[in-house]
């Protein structure tokens, strides 16, 4: 089958322009949904191991003013449409270990000729606090683990043995808000580890002002055609390459780069992306790509392709201080630790009398947003009751 369209995410970028969330949230959910679609079964030989398209893209905004969701869940219901493999937001990390395993899949290696097994599923969140839970430092971990896609994870646990993912592939796309990442990330994942492996995407405010959506109904036909090629995209297999003329650009570019490093004049000069300046090369390379895969079936990185990757990767990192800066001052941090410990003090609570008691802190709305993110995380039970709310502690394994 040929493709339809000259590229998938320009063509994407054109079907949500009807969206009050920023083009920069279209288009790196875009670039999420590619990598979703190539899965494991496309590669680039990087030293000794490979590259695999996978990304771990996090976009951070307001809550209610970015229309953070409106990026996500396109993308999200194409991958759906195709039967994909995701995993939603609300789950224990062992049972997003055992979807992870359920999704076992083979494909011919097109490179080679043989048969390859992968376990390759996407997540596609709209709320990256109720995935990870609170400084969930275990789950954290398994996160950094996966990003560099294994051949086989193997996890071994006292008393129902050992988990075994073959072809491990994880992508994840998430939303949060800049205030909820305290609470999210541990002292370990920050800078290193974790976010290290992150794209941070981060705006303050909305696109453009639509005060009435469906004057402008999505076009049916462009979404059939972003979804046939996308399919294509998916039966991809094989090796990407980077053409001559690229290698020779990265190769100027990487020795620019470490050389601004060791000097002392990188464009990311906090400390906290340390990590992640890393690891940009292999940032630069996963969005190299997808925008490839973007545009055609040759799997190579042209040049077009690697100046694309950059300059969207460049963009990006202009506003990716701003979560860093945002880590140590967060407007509710010091007012969730207090509520956390008061609720477990009390067990059970009633919504009334936090309020008489925290009125020098937070008011109705503040403690409603703080009480909605620990009841996506598992800490507490919210329940409604006739003329008031109860909030009750739940103990860590806790099913309710």
């Amino acid at each position: 089958m040929a493709r339809r369209l000259k590229d998938w995410l320009s063509t994407h970028l054109d079907f949500t322009d009807n969206s009050e969330a920023p083009l920069s949230y279209h288009t790196w959910a875009g670039i999420s949904c590619i990598a979703a679609a190539l899965q494991r079964k496309t590669f680039m030989r990087w030293s000794s191991g490979k590259l695999y398209p996978n990304n771990y893209i996090i976009i951070v905004g307001p809550s209610g003013r970015c229309r953070k969701g409106d990026a996500i869940m396109p993308v999200r219901d194409m991958i759906a449409e195709l039967n994909i493999p995701t995993i939603g937001e609300d789950n224990s990390q062992e049972a997003v270990i055992l979807d992870i395993r359920h999704a076992l899949t083979n494909f011919t290696d097109a490179t080679t000729g043989k048969m390859r097994f992968q376990c390759a599923v996407s997540c596609f969140l709209e709320e990256l606090a109720v995935f990870t839970g609170q400084q969930n430092s275990t789950f954290l971990a398994y996160l950094t683990n996966w990003y560099d896609s294994r051949d086989k994870w193997t996890r071994r646990t006292k008393h129902q043995g050992t988990d075994e993912i073959i072809g491990m592939c994880f992508n994840l796309l998430a939303a949060t808000a800049p205030d909820w990442l305290p609470h999210i990330l541990t002292r370990e994942a920050t800078g290193g580890g974790f976010t290290s492996r992150c794209i941070f995407v981060v705006e303050t405010e909305r696109r453009k002002i639509i005060a009435n959506p469906n004057l402008l109904i999505p076009d049916k036909l462009l979404r059939r055609d972003l979804l046939h090629d996308l399919e294509l995209i998916h039966m991809l297999t094989g090796e990407f390459e980077l053409d001559p003329e690229t290698q020779t650009t990265y190769e100027d570019w990487y020795r620019d780069q470490c050389e601004r490093d060791d000097s002392g004049t990188s464009t990311l000069p906090d400390p906290l992306f340390d990590g992640y300046r890393g690891r940009r090369p292999v940032h630069l390379i996963k969005t190299a790509m997808c925008l490839s895969a973007s545009r055609g079936d040759d799997l190579t990185i042209t040049p077009y392709d690697f100046n694309r990757a950059l300059t969207l990767l460049t963009e990006t990192e202009e506003r990716m201080g701003d979560v860093f800066a945002g880590l140590g001052r967060a407007r509710y941090v010091e007012e969730t630790d207090m509520l956390i410990s008061y609720i477990e003090r009390h067990r059970v609570v009633k919504k009334s009398q936090v309020l008489q008691d925290f009125y020098r802190n937070l008011d109705d709305a503040s403690l409603d947003a703080i009480t909605k993110v620990l009841s996506g995380m598992k800490v507490i039970e919210v329940e409604r009751i006739p003329g008031d709310i109860l909030y009750r502690f739940l103990e860590q394994g806790d099913p309710s």
